[in-house]
């Protein structure tokens, strides 16, 4: 008896979108859906759609010339054959022992032996492909389901392993000159090589051999020997950093199909690579390899394995490296935010203070590449790149909470710190936009720390649950008012350091506004109105925080103006953009104040607002054009219908009736006035918070009033400070 195993993942061009069967015995079939590959997807399905959005017309699941696999729908076929190989061999054993025992011949189990003789030497290849597609998508994580799979570049383990090895051979060999005058004259011989490493990058088998055959010297080697003899070396180094993690990730991937009883191992076990993988891991006797750190930046590693190497080579301040030399360390963990969780969490498990690593790695990043990577590893490790704010892991949050209320102080250093040589550390800009990250990523916190009106106001820093009076705030601690501000005023010091953390608030405005609506049910908007106060305090904090740290007014004050300026004219879509209402532009529209300060504007540019009158109520406007959305979904119904005649020249409506996008009224002066009408003939300005338009001009004033009183809160806590010579506490 024999049995061949098609492959599922090539396309049955006979069969138009039906994929192959497979074959174990006469009796058993198995179809393309069981097995996880595919062009036709079967529980996938209602992925498609998603899937199509995500790639270009002709390339993505429906295409003709799609190849695909599901790694975990394999995992669980691969579970299936091992786990019926184990029991088909075990009742072979019982079988044979029983004829052994009563004489007879066992020929008749020649079948069974030869059918798991076979499933020994397929299974290793299905746990290839597997790995393989795992590989070829590592850095896009999002992407589950059926993955991109070129079968067509799969070769058998053996000569995988066959033609790693070979190529390592050929790389060691080659030569790697600067040349007389820099021409570089074995680029071309380097980039042939590199360009096969690329072509077999995402094979596990493939590349441990290669990394396996030069060794541990050989493999730190690679980056120096690619900037000796290449013109333009990164991009190599690039290849060879995904190489690598594909090689270190290969033997280290187990997943579990629905069972504790069933792994898959589905890694490799080149000879050799154990070695190499585990003497990296091991605490060197002299930390600091710099040419490590540039085989970590590009790959996706194992998050353990990652934080254990940079661990010992990096962050300890023995590590001695420098600027340029941390930067690909730093960058590792930039892209794994798990480990970079890890391997900070580890150095303060050692016993080193937070303050104390954080002063450290401030020292040795002072150029502006290694303190980009320094920031973007401190929001990684803090949740800003794969978690959601408001949803926070513990392990994110409380390295948040902590690098939030340690940072301030590293900044600006008390009189006392300061006469026993403790001086500030330089944060640079590049840090300064990711630390705006962290704000975003935790606009919720941020907006329950800026809450000058509950009870909670006066309280000091804690980690843990919060009871808040805003409807929708879930936060994971609180922050008190100080440290807020103290942290805010870090990125405050230009529109490009505060953007992220504008981007943030704008998501939290839209989910907290959607869930007080919700709260507040038809007719009322108690909840809305304590949604609004809080967010007027936040803004009123970054509005001080912006002035704090930029100049006072009376020192800058025409650019703090042009400053404000570019951001509403950004928003109102003067260039004729569109403009959506969401994320930084939703929170620039909502957070800009109206009154003295956009007249104020009008002296700094006046072409910029010519095209606007009423430029008093512009910012109320663009507040009141949202809140009206908000309300009208929660159920406030017009008693005037903005699709009337007197409302109608230009309209303010779409073809159906509804209210135009904020962007699209913005185009027209005459619109905007259409707008502001429509509203006060709902109500607006009179005293009834059951009809939409007064709804939404108390709504505004709630905002404008929580602005306002924040500023001042925070002006007078400058001043105080600044008379006191240290930060002080509200009074």
């Amino acid at each position: 008896m024999s049995g061949s195993l098609d492959h599922p993942a090539r396309r049955d061009r006979r069969a138009g979108t039906q994929g192959h069967a497979c074959h174990v015995m006469p009796t058993c079939s198995i179809d393309a859906e069981t097995i996880g590959f595919a062009p036709t997807l079967g529980a996938a399905a209602n992925r498609r759609e998603a899937i199509v959005e995500m790639t270009p017309p002709g390339t993505g699941p429906l295409s003709p010339d799609y190849s695909g696999l599901d790694p975990e729908r394999m995992d669980a076929f691969i579970t299936t054959f091992k786990t019926g190989g184990d029991r088909v061999g075990e009742a072979a054993g019982a079988l044979r022992r029983l004829l052994e025992q009563a004489r007879l011949p066992a020929a008749e189990l020649q079948p069974l032996a030869a059918t798991l003789l076979w499933l020994d030497a397929k299974l290793p290849e299905l746990r290839r492909r597997a790995q393989t597609a795992r590989s070829a998508n590592a850095l896009t994580p999002w992407r589950t389901g059926l993955l991109p799979f070129n079968e067509s570049k799969l070769m058998s383990q053996s000569e995988a392993r066959k033609k790693g090895a070979e190529l390592a051979d050929r790389f060691r060999d080659a030569r790697s000159s600067f040349g007389s005058f820099g021409e570089r004259p074995n680029d071309a011989e380097l980039g042939a090589l590199i360009a096969e490493l690329d072509a077999h990058r995402d094979d596990p088998d493939f590349t441990a051999a290669f990394f396996a055959r030069l060794g541990v010297e050989g493999t730190l080697g690679i980056a120096g020997k690619l900037r000796q003899g290449m013109r333009d070396p990164e991009k190599a180094i690039d290849v060879v950093s995904r190489a690598f993690g594909t090689a270190i990730r290969g033997g280290d991937v187990v997943t579990r199909a629905g069972r504790e009883d069933s792994a898959v191992f589905t890694g490799t076990d080149v000879p050799g690579f154990a070695k190499l993988k585990d003497e990296l891991t091991r605490e060197p006797p002299e930390p600091g390899h710099r040419a490590l750190g540039w085989l970590l930046r590009a790959g996706d590693f194992p998050p353990e394995w990652l934080a254990k190497v940079v661990k010992a080579h990096a962050l300890t301040p023995e590590a001695g490296l420098l600027g340029k030399e941390m930067e690909g360390y730093l960058d590792a963990l930039g892209n794994n935010p798990a480990a970079a969780r890890l391997a900070l969490g580890a150095v303060r498990k050692d016993g080193v203070p937070l303050a104390e690593l954080l002063r450290d790695l401030f020292r040795r990043t002072r150029t502006s590449e290694a303190a980009d990577a320094f920031g973007r590893m401190l929001a990684a490790a803090a949740g800003a790149y794969d978690e959601k704010d408001g949803a926070h892991s513990p392990e994110s949050a409380r390295f948040a909470f902590d690098l939030m209320r340690a940072l301030p102080g590293l900044a600006n250093p008390t009189p006392e710190e300061r006469r026993r040589g403790i001086w500030p550390v330089e944060i640079d800009d590049s840090t300064r936009k990711h630390l705006a990250e962290v704000a975003g990523a935790y606009a919720t916190e941020v907006t329950e720390g800026a809450n000058l009106g509950d009870s909670n106001r006066t309280q000091g820093s804690a980690f843990g649950s919060v009871k808040t009076v805003v409807p929708g705030l879930k936060p994971a601690f609180r922050l008190s008012p100080e440290e807020t501000y103290a942290f805010m005023k870090l990125f405050a010091d230009s529109p490009a350091t505060v953007a992220p953390f504008e981007e943030g608030m704008g998501r939290l405005t839209d989910r907290l506004m959607a869930a007080a609506a919700q709260a507040d049910g038809k007719g009322s908007i108690d909840h809305l109105e304590r949604a609004m106060k809080a967010l007027g305090y936040t803004a009123g904090m970054q509005f001080a925080a912006e002035r704090a740290v930029q100049g006072s007014l009376d020192k800058k004050d025409k650019e703090f103006r042009e400053q404000q300026a570019a951001k509403l004219g950004f928003f109102i879509n003067l260039a004729g953009i569109p403009v959506s209402l969401q994320g930084q532009p939703l929170w620039i529209a909502v957070s800009t104040i109206a009154g003295t300060m956009i007249n104020s504007l009008n002296e700094v540019d006046k072409t910029r607002l010519d095209a606007l009158d009423d430029k008093t109520r512009l910012a109320a406007l663009v507040r009141g054009r949202w809140l009206v959305d908000m309300l009208m979904a929660q159920g406030f119904k017009p008693e005037v219908s903005a699709a009337d005649e007197r409302f109608n020249t230009p309209p303010i409506v779409d073809e159906n009736g509804r209210l135009l996008p904020f962007e699209k009224i913005a185009e027209s002066k005459e619109a905007l006035r259409n707008l502001n009408n429509w509203l006060i003939a709902n109500g607006s300005g009179l005293t009834d918070k059951s009809r939409i338009g007064e709804a939404m001009t108390q709504l505004d004033v709630m905002f404008r009033g929580a602005k306002d009183a924040a500023e001042d809160e925070w002006k007078r806590f400058d001043e105080l400070s600044r008379a006191e010579g240290s930060p002080s506490r509200r009074g």
